[in-house]
């Protein structure tokens, strides 16, 4: 026996299946990426093993994560997040503890607690909030980096710059972004010189990168102005534009690790960007003539293309009708424009207003066309 979507009878039961998907979208230019892993793990130092010193730990765990998912440094101090993180440990998948490498060591806690966490309840947290869930397809980084000291210039090369590559490694593990150094090798040591990193000689950069097929390309000239004192100029080159900025740290490796993570910023703005974070209004709307999935579908895809809507709620299904909460900003009047675009439901002028007054009014009424 098979059934069509057509002859599939509209049910209540597969309506609230259904309307866990959820309404934030976040659009994002195409770009060639790789797969970032371990976005929802972090690995924090712990003070001792008991429950208090582990929720601390956990805590500041998830805090990490949100910033990888998010790509945004500051959603942690959003007051909507303030809860869910002093109740971190309901999002916790596993976690286990460890002895902090040797190197790490200090008067502070001898362990880091490693912690997954569960990647579908955070997401699905996240979007509740109309905060943005940033894919694990992220843009590739090739950096090629030069510096000057004593008049003298050259570039930086993995093998001999170990501080600046750790640095490297430490933003592109904090923030979930795939960084690459170029292997500095023969090849790269033929196709690019110092002096066109100074120059800013956009076509040789692009053709030394040219092997490592990369989305954006970032140059640095580290330049030493005094004794704890540097100074950076950083260029990022996309397929089609490029943008700069300088910036002044005391060594090199801060001067690498700001620029980074201002790059970073820049990324998770285009990729996924944070809405303002303002109070939002509500408006009840009820669709009637809503009589099959392919309808629910329909008009769950209309709200979500809805650009001031940040979250949908389903509040009850009647018979063939459908009523929602549309939070978002402006209001009705930001709303009404776009929902009759496609021409998929209309205003219901003959909408027989409910008299329960204690239940909150329908401020819309729709039905389908």
């Amino acid at each position: 026996m098979s059934l069509s979507l057509s002859s599939f009878r509209f049910d209540a039961r597969v309506l609230f299946t259904a309307s866990i998907l959820l309404l934030s979208v976040v659009m994002a230019p195409a770009a060639q990426s790789a797969e970032v892993s371990g976005l929802y793990d972090a690995v924090t130092p712990v003070a001792g093993v008991g429950a208090a010193e582990r929720n601390v730990a956990v805590r500041d765990a998830m805090d990490k994560v949100l910033v990888k998912v998010t790509g945004n440094r500051q959603v942690s101090s959003r007051k909507a997040l303030a809860a869910e993180l002093d109740n971190a440990s309901r999002y916790l998948q596993q976690y286990r503890y460890q002895p902090l490498p040797a190197a790490q060591r200090s008067d502070q806690p001898q362990q880091q607690l490693l912690t997954s966490f569960d990647k579908n309840e955070l997401d699905r947290l996240l979007r509740n909030l109309g905060l943005p869930v940033w894919s694990a397809n992220r843009p590739t980084i090739l950096i090629w980096l030069g510096d000057e000291q004593r008049a003298k210039r050259r570039l930086l090369t993995p093998d001999l710059d170990s501080s600046v590559r750790a640095a490297v490694d430490r933003v592109a593990a904090a923030r979930g972004l795939p960084l690459m150094l170029p292997l500095m090798d023969l090849e790269d040591q033929g196709q690019l010189q110092v002096a066109d990193l100074w120059g800013d000689f956009e076509n040789n950069i692009r053709a030394a990168s040219r092997r490592y097929a990369p989305d954006l390309i970032l140059t640095g000239r580290l330049i030493e102005t005094a004794a704890r004192s540097w100074r950076g100029d950083w260029r990022l080159y996309s397929e089609d534009s490029q943008s700069h900025w300088s910036s002044a740290a005391a060594t090199r490796e801060e001067l690498v690790t700001d620029a980074l993570q201002q790059a970073a910023d820049n990324l998770a703005n285009r990729f996924a960007p944070l809405r303002e974070e303002r109070s939002l209004s509500t408006v009840r709307l009820r669709v009637a003539g809503i009589t099959a999935l392919t309808d629910y579908a329909a008009v769950l895809e209309l709200l979500s293309s809805q650009n001031s809507l940040e979250r949908v709620v389903l509040v009850a299904v009647e018979p063939e009708a459908v009523v929602y909460d549309l939070h978002g900003q402006g209001g009705a009047a930001a709303l009404e424009p776009g929902l009759e675009v496609g021409g998929l439901i209309e205003a219901d002028p003959n909408a027989v207003f409910a008299t329960d007054t204690s239940a909150p009014a329908v401020d819309l009424y729709y039905r389908m066309r």
